[in-house]
């Protein structure tokens, strides 16, 4: 029959689920993706092989689509008989006169694995932007001549360097530790 050799060269994970929450038929991708055979996944509740941080979830999207309703991209992590986890996307819809739920899985565990990296690169670029930009807030002066380097390599006063990059305008003075410590050493000599 047609439909019993689809069932069986499927890629994807193709499952009868009773209403009373055991596998009534799997298709044989199912031992392939996980390493369970059928007869191993048959013989226990579905929820068993869910991870436990999943169960509370699969449960609810369960009794929905039992009631009627359907589980459309649901996502949920499966038990591998290495002890491993596999992330799956489901879609289901239930038949009721029949008291089951007839679903397809897709094993989605290295898109999973891609989009955390993706994130984990992502997190590294903004970290190193914003070690460049708290990198520019940081000014090259000389420690002698305190003159200011720019962005292309030539010297600035902080006088030019300031005015050249804000509104700012300077009002000389002379402050009272150098008036005291140079200008009056220097106005004295002068007078002598």
């Amino acid at each position: 029959m047609e439909d019993d050799a689809f069932f069986e060269v499927s890629i994807d994970m193709l499952c009868v689920l009773g209403f009373n929450g055991y596998f009534k038929r799997l298709n044989p991708a199912w031992e392939r993706t996980l390493g369970f055979t059928r007869e191993e996944l048959m013989s226990k509740p579905f929820i068993e092989f869910v991870h436990p941080d999943d169960r509370e979830r699969t449960l609810k999207q369960n009794a929905s689509v039992r009631s009627g309703g359907q589980a459309l991209r649901f996502e949920n992590r499966y038990l591998c008989k290495d002890g491993s986890y596999r992330w799956f996307r489901w879609n289901a819809a239930p038949d009721p006169e029949e008291g089951v739920i007839y679903s397809v899985a897709r094993d989605i565990t290295e898109d999973k694995r891609a989009a955390e990296e993706r994130e984990r690169l992502v997190r590294e670029l903004q970290d190193a932007l914003a070690e460049v930009r708290s990198l520019q807030e940081i000014l090259p002066i000389c420690s002698y001549c305190r003159k200011i380097r720019d962005d292309e390599n030539y010297w600035h006063t902080v006088e030019d360097y300031i005015s050249n990059h804000t509104d700012t305008q300077f009002s000389h003075s002379i402050c009272p530790s150098c008036m005291k410590n140079v200008v009056e050493p220097q106005l004295k000599q002068a007078e002598r």
